[in-house]
């Protein structure tokens, strides 16, 4: 996990920056911001998911050609918008500890500024880097309305990386301030840079939403391996008759047989490796990119490869539980 370990003191450096300045927001919003904050630093749970928040700059900086101090900046505003937008999820989720969504909106304005603020400092009015803001935020937001009916999932699977568009923000902005900002190919130079991070954002939803098949089940929450169980598919095609996402009828006992019995995992983890290639030949795609999206593409090979195992072992008799063979 070199893509990590060469980054840790940076990660808590911009944590420890974000901390400081939520404990000098107004009581009682400081302590609910820090241990909201808390929850998702990557510091204090190696093996946690929200890595590419804060490290995505530093993974911009060479291709970028950028400063340590600006990769930091972007860092810290990703941190504030990571933020806003969790709870954004949270109260719409409703998931809210107590129905307190007064303090939690309360909480993400102050974020949000603190966020506006670090990019006001970086980019004038009259920079592109707010039209690329605006676009990620309408995606978010058509995410956030639209995937279920979609069926994004099984439409075309890089459109589960839009509840976490803002993310890409960071990148955009590092391309703007570097030297290279005012070549012609700037734009695709983005757009490529863009594909290659909604490669790896798909991925990671897809670990999301094999973690939190249980809990998306019982509140109805979109989720793609549910989504493909539904359909009664080896995998996500492409195909205009796909209906809106439907879990009504669907049991826990029915998703157990598809993952522990059919293996639908194998091809849930093949759609992560198709995408991977094509991250791959991506000359933009910084590699530590890359190296995270491989990452994630081997833990979900590793899930289904466990479970095929204990398949097998079942198959072949208590025997081979015990052994081990």
């Amino acid at each position: 996990m070199e893509w990590y370990e060469r980054y840790k003191s940076r990660i808590r450096n911009v944590f420890g920056q974000a901390l400081e300045t939520i404990g000098r927001f107004p009581p009682p919003l400081h302590e609910l911001g820090i241990t909201y904050a808390e929850k998702f630093n990557p510091a204090n749970q190696d093996g946690g998911k929200d890595y590419i928040c804060t490290l995505l700059p530093y993974w911009m900086k060479e291709k970028a050609e950028i400063s340590e101090e600006q990769c930091g900046q972007l860092a810290l505003a990703n941190v504030y918008g990571m933020l806003y937008f969790f709870i954004q999820d949270d109260v719409m989720d409703s998931k809210v500890a107590g129905g307190d969504w007064k303090s939690q909106l309360a909480l993400g304005s102050l974020l949000q500024q603190e966020m506006f603020r670090i990019f006001r400092a970086l980019f004038p009015s009259d920079s592109p880097f707010w039209r690329y803001y605006d676009g990620y935020v309408r995606t978010w937001a058509d995410s956030v309305i639209s995937e279920g009916r979609g069926n994004y999932f099984l439409t075309n699977p890089l459109l589960t990386s839009g509840k976490a568009a803002p993310v890409k923000i960071s990148a955009v902005g590092a391309l703007l301030l570097g030297p290279g900002a005012s070549s012609a190919s700037t734009e695709e130079w983005i757009s490529l840079t863009d594909e290659a991070i909604d490669i790896a954002l798909m991925t990671l939803q897809m670990l999301d939403d094999w973690a939190d098949w249980e809990e998306d089940l019982t509140d109805g929450s979109y989720n793609g391996l549910l989504a493909m169980i539904v359909a009664g598919r080896e995998g996500a095609l492409s195909d205009e008759s796909v209906p809106s996402y439907n879990t009504e009828g669907l049991t826990k006992e029915r998703i157990e047989a598809a993952i522990y019995v059919r293996g639908c995992m194998q091809p849930y983890a093949d759609i992560a490796k198709g995408y991977h290639d094509r991250l791959s030949d991506n000359l933009c795609a910084p590699p530590e990119l890359v190296a995270f999206n491989l990452h994630m593409v081997e833990c979900l090979h590793a899930i289904a490869a466990r479970h095929e195992d204990r398949k097998r072992k079942q198959l072949g008799g208590g025997i081979n539980l015990l052994f081990g063979t």
